[in-house]
């Protein structure tokens, strides 16, 4: 669904060579710019991570897929499930904020008290123009925007928001927490191109702790996505890191669970955990969608092993037939 969001990154890289703007740790508006978080501190956090790190490369709906497939087999279905869904948002949030985290460690076009500016910039080969500005609204607290036009206007009314978000200074009590939205149709209106199957909005809320901005892997972590794209299919993925290495998800998901994405949507909540070592369990509820009328809910667990391969299935209905013993789960309560 955000098919090449790296390409605001790279374009970002070219105007920050190409203006000879130097990186700065400490200067006048760093006030502003501890209040934007980075991508790697707003990143959701899944088991893969524990164990052994992530790439975000996955659409931010599922589509069809095959499952991977590692030395001794194919990851657990519900694991990848709700890591396609994770991975998708990691790769919207990470390509923007790291488009903006360049933007913002260049000299500000202009800075006053109370906002400061970057841009507007445009690279030869990008259709679209950008700019970034940010305003404080009260003591240590901040509002800010991430902005494009088309590169042919020079009219500062044509600037539509790409990215809106809140956030807080260092000094602040609640520095860590934010909010921020990005808006995937103005992208695509913007770029086409770099968009074709775009939209919607993803929305995410954050809570790390305080010293984040020196410490980005600083724990505990909560992460807070909404995923509303064209069309029916929806979904929010909650996500907590804990100091020890464990960590849960928890799914929504309005979404096709059929492998072939060709059938009725079901409404999904997945209850996801693991240990440091990334072995983990999933409890499912499955309703609606191509479920029949005399059987209105599915439950299942799902547990796998440091591998993420399946060693333990089980449902309410026999959706699926069952695999491996109860005693090899991770966590052994729902």
């Amino acid at each position: 669904m955000y098919t090449k969001t790296r390409s605001w990154l790279v374009g970002a890289l070219v105007l920050a060579v190409s203006s000879g703007c130097a990186l700065q740790k400490k200067d006048d508006v760093d006030a502003f710019r501890d209040a934007v978080p980075k991508a790697e501190a707003v990143s959701v956090s899944g088991p893969e991570g524990a164990a052994s790190g992530s790439t975000s490369t996955a659409s931010t709906v599922p589509g069809p897929r095959t499952l991977a497939t590692t030395p001794t087999g194919p990851y657990a279905k519900w694991y990848q499930f709700t890591r396609d869904m994770r991975d998708g948002v990691n790769h919207v949030t990470g390509g923007v904020l790291g488009t903006i985290w360049i933007l913002i460690h260049t000299e500000p076009t202009s800075a006053q008290k109370d906002n400061a500016t970057w841009g507007p910039y445009s690279d030869a080969l990008d259709p679209v123009t950008y700019r970034f500005r940010i305003t404080r609204t009260a003591t240590d607290e901040y509002d800010y925007v991430f902005e494009g036009r088309p590169k042919a206007s020079t009219d500062d009314a044509d600037f539509r928001a790409l990215l809106t978000g809140h956030g807080y200074g260092t000094p602040h009590p609640m520095h860590g927490q934010g909010t921020f939205t990005v808006d995937l149709d103005v992208a695509k209106s913007l770029d086409p191109a770099s968009h074709p199957t775009d939209s919607g909005t993803v929305t995410i809320v954050h809570h790390f702790p305080h010293d984040f901005s020196e410490n980005l892997s600083a724990l505990p972590r909560t992460i807070t996505a909404t995923v509303t794209p064209a069309g029916e299919a929806h979904f929010s993925v909650e996500s907590v890191a804990n100091l020890d290495g464990t960590g849960s998800i928890h799914v929504d998901a309005h979404a096709d669970i059929d492998d072939s994405k060709l059938t009725k949507l079901e409404d999904v909540v997945i209850d996801s955990r693991w240990r440091a070592t990334g072995a983990g369990r999933s409890d499912i509820s499955i309703s609606g969608g191509d479920l029949p009328a005399s059987t209105p809910l599915v439950n299942a667990v799902e547990c796998w092993g440091t591998d993420f391969v399946r060693d333990y299935y089980s449902d309410s209905v026999n959706f699926s037939p069952s695999e491996g013993l109860a005693s090899a789960c991770a966590y052994g309560d729902p």
